[in-house]
């Protein structure tokens, strides 16, 4: 038994369950079982506070974002870790392949609409308990462009390329000021719970960033289009181009004004760096059958990538 489950076990002890009853359900930076009606979340760092500020958080969240009800904290060993009411439901990802493409654009719509709410709470009612960068880039104007010239020095991209993706990146520090929200910062499939054909809940918002809300339309963008390269589809699939097209018809009036735009794009170029620096720690295969390093090689053209059907007018 790990060192994780004995803590485990203790706390389910301290509530009247047992170890053995519990399901792991997986977790990046918490260990996560499901236990009966219950829900264990532990953290994988020491002497952290993400989970408490999470729970803090929570008490500002809409009803619809379907956020598991609380039922204590507490830290094991320097650990912390919460007990909540369990969340009927699987993670989207687990059935989104099997869903028919009407499915995929009900739960996307309703993910959408989880998101807003997310983006309606007061910012000085979650201000001083959340980040003011996503988890994927620390929003860093001179280490964002250096990684872009370090990629020409080491003929990764062209000079061409490398300029394309620093008007980019400058476009969007001029713009990531404007009209920050509370952002759920990391919306995937693994992250929503899917339950009787319903979106019902969205969690782990231990990444919540205060930022524009085009960080989490990038998120849902990426979730919805990218697998399917936005557009990319043969007149022999019209219930695929039909969701595509409902997709961009979705997603367009958040991006409605030059700064949206600018925004969005600069999310896309520091999510896609993010990748293509764990690809460079350790190389597999070819860069060129990098998804991170193909993503970026499509949006250093200068016309938007494979993002144009969503941008242009």
């Amino acid at each position: 038994m790990t060192e994780h489950e004995k803590m485990a076990t203790d706390i389910f002890k301290q509530h009247g369950l047992k170890f053995e009853t519990a399901e792991r359900a997986g977790g990046w930076t918490n260990a996560v079982w499901l236990n009966g009606d219950y829900a264990l979340r532990l953290s994988k760092k020491k002497d952290s506070d993400i989970i408490q500020r999470e729970v803090a958080r929570a008490k500002t969240l809409p009803p619809i974002v379907g956020y598991p009800k609380n039922i204590t904290t507490g830290v094991a060993d320097g650990y912390e870790w919460s007990l909540s009411m369990r969340v009927l439901g699987v993670p989207l990802s687990s059935v989104w392949d099997s869903l028919s493409w009407h499915e995929k654009a009900k739960a996307v719509k309703q993910a959408l609409c989880i998101a807003d709410s997310v983006h309606s709470v007061p910012v000085c009612d979650v201000e001083s308990i959340t980040l003011c960068s996503a988890w994927y880039n620390p929003f860093d104007k001179g280490s964002s462009l250096a990684d872009i010239e370090r990629y020409i020095t080491e003929e990764i991209f062209t000079p061409k390329q490398g300029r394309n993706l620093q008007t980019i990146l400058e476009r969007f520090y001029e713009a990531n000021h404007i009209s920050p929200v509370l952002c759920h910062g990391d919306i995937t499939t693994d992250n929503l719970l899917w339950h009787e054909g319903n979106v019902v809940s969205l969690l782990d918002f231990e990444h919540s960033v205060i930022a524009p809300r085009q960080l989490d339309i990038h998120s849902l963008v990426n979730l919805a289009l990218i697998p399917y390269d936005v557009i990319l589809f043969t007149e022999e699939m019209p219930e695929a181009q039909a969701y595509v097209k409902e997709m961009i018809a979705l997603f367009r009036p958040y991006l409605s004004t030059q700064s949206d735009k600018d925004l969005f794009m600069g999310y896309n170029v520091l999510f896609r760096q993010r990748f293509l620096e764990f690809w460079l720690a350790n190389p597999t295969g070819e860069i060129e059958q990098c998804d991170a390093y193909i993503k970026l090689a499509l949006l250093s053209d200068g016309d938007n990538g494979y993002l144009l059907p969503l941008l242009q007018l």
